[in-house]
């Protein structure tokens, strides 16, 4: 019994060191015998292989394209992660701490600011075990919000396997007068009571531009025009407004929120090939005021050399994943995932239309995928879960 048991110890030993990146590794280790799908599967070596690894890998990307009829939410995998159905009908809102945050839309052709007023379905998705679970949005001013999912451990989880526990989806919207956010909550089920901040008359702003960003226990949004940054306490639920970077004001090319190396928020923007990253510092001694200081510029071209093809290239940044160094980028070829630490580039799709801007946002699915050999085997299917 002893010398079994240390066998056991050795092989989980040798099985935690087998690469995130390629999930069909532990899928083809945990098919060699029942001893070691019992280790694979079990809950305790999740936990041991996202503490071995550290932060969870990025395994695919997740984006929006139009389908000619219908927009169309994509999966498409980086690794041997298992391929999952593209969802018809449906775009990419949010992805974060292994699941999607998904809303449904019209039929392509139709105005998104005049739709009929009626309930509006959010999906979270869990590609790793193909569940979904949806959500009815309270009242919002027709269809102007953006989201973001997270674990609802947020300040507490090391979110390395916790795509699989509870969370919670918050939402910002504007009316043209106020900024407003509510949180659900998968624990308890339903929205909280919305936390609101009045609008600048001189922003009037209908709509969110970029995706949100979730650094500490703040989350971020941008407003599409006037450049404002929205700043969400998640503990407090209090509102408040940053201004980005003078420089950034006229702009030409995307803006986007990013994660900073020390978890604080980032200004990321594109110029030519360079794409300048700006990071958010406290002054010392300022009672919580803070200032831009621009901590790095990139030459895309040469990172992306597959992706240029001559002077006439239009190259944009559509994406990052927080807490890595993947750089989602659009180019005339097509659209890539380009790791910088290893200088790896991959074509994730061909060139890609979208008619509203805050349709191109790409996202990095991060997941420390573990095959759930039991469910496989029994052949249980997936599952969707309603909540009102």
């Amino acid at each position: 019994m002893a010398m079994a048991t240390l066998l056991t110890e050795l092989v989980e030993e040798i099985l935690l060191r087998l690469p995130p990146s390629e999930p069909a590794c532990l899928f083809r280790a945990a098919l060699v015998c029942k001893r070691w799908c019992g280790i694979v599967s079990a809950a305790g070596f999740h936990r041991r292989y996202g503490e071995f690894h550290g932060a969870p890998p990025t395994i695919a990307a997740v984006y929006n394209v139009d389908g000619g009829d219908a927009y169309v939410a994509c999966f498409r995998p980086c690794a041997s992660f298992p391929p999952r159905a593209d969802r018809h009908g449906k775009a990419v809102v949010d992805c974060r701490h292994g699941r999607v945050l998904l809303r449904p839309m019209p039929p392509i052709g139709e105005d998104l600011n005049h739709l009929p007023m009626k309930p509006v379905i959010l999906d979270v998705w869990d590609p790793a075990t193909d569940e979904q679970w949806k959500l009815c949005l309270p009242y919002l001013y027709p269809n102007s919000f953006y989201g973001v999912v997270l674990c609802a451990g947020a300040g507490t989880c090391n979110h390395l396997g916790c795509h699989g526990g509870p969370f919670l989806v918050v939402i910002a919207g504007t009316d043209l007068k106020d900024i407003f956010v509510y949180t659900y909550s998968s624990e308890a089920a339903a929205w909280s009571k919305p936390s609101t901040i009045h609008l600048d008359t001189a922003l009037n702003s209908s709509s969110m531009f970029s995706p949100g960003l979730v650094a500490g226990d703040s989350i971020y949004f941008m407003l599409e025009e006037g450049y404002r940054i929205v700043k969400y306490d998640l503990g407090g639920c209090v509102i408040s407004m940053i201004d980005p970077p003078l420089s950034l004001h006229d702009a030409k090319g995307k803006v986007y929120l990013v994660e900073t190396k020390d978890g604080g928020l980032g200004i990321a923007n594109v110029d030519g090939y360079n794409l300048h990253v700006w990071y958010w510092r406290l002054r010392p001694g300022s009672n919580g005021m803070g200032q831009w200081v621009e901590e790095q510029v990139i030459k895309l071209d040469t990172v992306l050399p597959v992706a240029t093809n001559g002077p006439s290239t239009e190259f944009d940044v559509v994406g990052f994943g927080e807490g890595t160094d993947v750089i989602l980028g659009s180019a005339n070829a097509g659209m890539f995932v380009v790791w910088q630490s290893s200088g790896r580039v991959m074509k994730a799709d061909e060139r890609r239309a979208v008619p509203f801007p805050s349709l191109e946002p790409m996202f990095c699915y991060q997941n420390f995928y573990t095959p759930a050999l039991g469910a496989f085997l029994k052949g249980e299917g997936p599952k969707v879960v309603s909540s009102a």
